[in-house]
């Protein structure tokens, strides 16, 4: 019966929110249609073939977007502190896992106040993996510009190991 009621409310048609007479005013206070005026014959070339003669059709500018590409380690910065830390912490299980189950097993389980959490050996694996990522780029650069590549160096060794962020710079 509610299906039935239901049914028969949505086939009614609904009523105008306003009359027939306001629409009718509104319609003569607003200035007539007047199509866009022909393009000259010399237009472009591009835009000749998608040319129409129907009013009813409305033709955009060509328009490029170019995206901007966030980069490769993006996502480890916009996700939140659990998710980079359960991908912290499923990488440093897959690094022992390599080594086999009975690493796996006895490496899985770590005691708070005696090892670092599986998530800091896993950001450990991370830095390093990324060090040795930098240091190949820095093997490769060094048949270009060996001072580049000293500078390059000294700079890794600073951010990562030697001082902290906005530390003073060893003399």
């Amino acid at each position: 019966m509610i299906g039935l009621a239901a049914a028969l409310s949505a086939a009614e048609p609904e009523p105008a929110r306003i009359s027939r007479d306001i629409s009718a005013k509104i319609r003569e206070g607003l200035p007539t249609y007047q199509p866009p005026a022909a393009p000259a014959e010399g237009g472009s070339a591009g835009t000749e073939g998608s040319q129409t003669s129907d009013p009813n059709v409305l033709i955009l500018p060509k328009l490029t977007v170019k995206e901007k590409r966030l980069p490769p380690d993006a996502a480890d910065q916009l996700m939140s502190r659990d998710d980079f830390k359960r991908k912290m912490e499923n990488l440093y299980l897959d690094e022992i896992a390599k080594d086999g189950p009975l690493n796996y097993l006895l490496n899985k389980f770590t005691i708070p106040i005696l090892s670092p959490s599986k998530a800091e050996r896993g950001k450990a694996i991370y830095q390093r993996r990324e060090l040795d990522r930098l240091r190949h780029v820095s093997d490769a650069a060094r048949s270009l510009d060996p001072n580049a590549t000293k500078k390059l160096e000294r700079d890794l060794d600073n951010s990562h190991t030697t001082r902290p962020a906005g530390g003073l710079p060893k003399k």
